[in-house]
């Protein structure tokens, strides 16, 4: 491929990259990357790594692959260099982007389980000394059930509709 035919196509992967097409800039960079036969240290080469890098990274979020395309510039370009330091940059990002390697337990009090051993939790009643609050369970009287009228209707009587009034009517379905 001649360098206008590769600038021309580098255009388009770079538009597509512009306007959220990350998925066909990917495909066309990738293509145009097998299909240039390019060395290594290649200015174009190393501009378009760079670029699918910022695909992957900024535009379909996969910092394990984007990390490799800094990587594979960071070894090729020269030291000091505008590639070397964006790519230096980008695999900077990529790093801070992963999870960390011992996250925090979702359930802390599962730690103390595991030190304690297999021993089973006691269901047995807590001591009456210890600080539990007492709670008082008050039963409601239930309203007089439902009755069919003559049509096969359920008609509801005088005190349900007003527990219904109040939203305190429980309701069985079934």
């Amino acid at each position: 491929m001649t360098s206008s035919g590769f600038d021309q196509t580098y255009k388009r992967v770079e538009l597509a990259y512009s306007q959220g097409r990350f998925a066909e800039a990917l495909q066309e960079g990738q293509d145009l990357l097998e299909g240039t036969p390019l060395e290594a240290g290649d200015p174009h080469s190393l501009r378009l790594k760079l670029l699918l890098g910022h695909i992957h990274f900024y535009g379909l979020r996969q910092p394990d692959e984007a990390g490799e395309l800094y990587r594979q510039v960071l070894t090729t370009a020269t030291r000091g260099s505008t590639y070397s330091d964006l790519a230096a940059e980008g695999l900077a990002l990529c790093e801070q982007s992963k999870p960390e390697a011992n996250p925090a337990a979702a359930m802390p009090w599962a730690a103390d389980l595991q030190s304690v051993g297999s021993a089973p939790l006691s269901l047995a009643p807590a001591p009456p000394d210890s600080d539990m609050e007492a709670v008082r369970v008050e039963v409601l009287d239930e309203p007089a059930a439902s009755v069919h009228d003559g049509a096969g209707r359920r008609r509801f009587s005088p005190e349900e509709e007003a527990e219904l009034a109040k939203g305190l009517l429980r309701v069985v379905l079934g």
